[in-house]
């Protein structure tokens, strides 16, 4: 009965650390020298296991801020590329009016710091995502603006011209 229940736990323990190691980790035979070695290996499964599951929060607080972190940088590359195409034609742009703060630059985003604890990850988070939203609200207007242009037609643009151009003549003549 002893035996037996020492055997169960020996393959208990192969089981665990095969599962936590894959199955190329070496086990050894059913003996003690290979025993000691195996509670070994289980002990510092465990180990290990604990220490990730304490880790956890701190991992997860960090990839939801790495995530905001992502948002910003996918705006701000729709950004820049926006302004580079409206900067190929420049002066077109502003006289068919165009919002000026699409032509304001906009600076690469600092990169993301590490913080010691899971509350300073989410207030960095928090106001890290109201600067995501502002800047996907600008790249989604200036991606919207840019798009439209391309798409048009060289008849559309010159009407679009006319419009803009007759809009401020009402404006200088009406002094609004």
């Amino acid at each position: 009965m002893y035996a037996n229940r020492e055997k169960n736990e020996y393959d208990a323990m192969v089981a665990r650390v095969r599962k936590y190691y894959g199955h190329g980790v070496e086990i050894g035979g059913y003996n003690s020298h290979d025993l000691i070695k195996l509670r070994a290996l289980d002990a510092k499964r465990e180990a290990d296991e604990v220490r990730a599951e304490a880790a956890r929060p701190m991992n997860e607080a960090a990839g939801r801020l790495n995530a905001t972190y992502m948002r910003i940088m996918n705006a701000w590359r729709t950004i820049t590329d926006a302004q580079e195409q409206i900067a190929k034609q420049r002066r077109l742009h502003l006289l068919n009016g165009i919002n000026p703060e699409f032509l304001t630059p906009v600076e690469m985003p600092a990169a993301m710091q590490s913080h010691p604890t899971v509350e300073e990850y989410d207030a960095a988070n928090t106001e890290a995502a109201a600067l995501a939203t502002e800047l996907e609200t600008r790249a989604q207007k200036m991606a919207s603006y840019v798009n439209g242009w391309e798409r048009s037609t060289p008849d559309q643009r010159n009407l679009s011209l006319i419009l803009a151009l007759a809009a401020r003549l009402e404006q200088l003549e009406t002094g609004v």
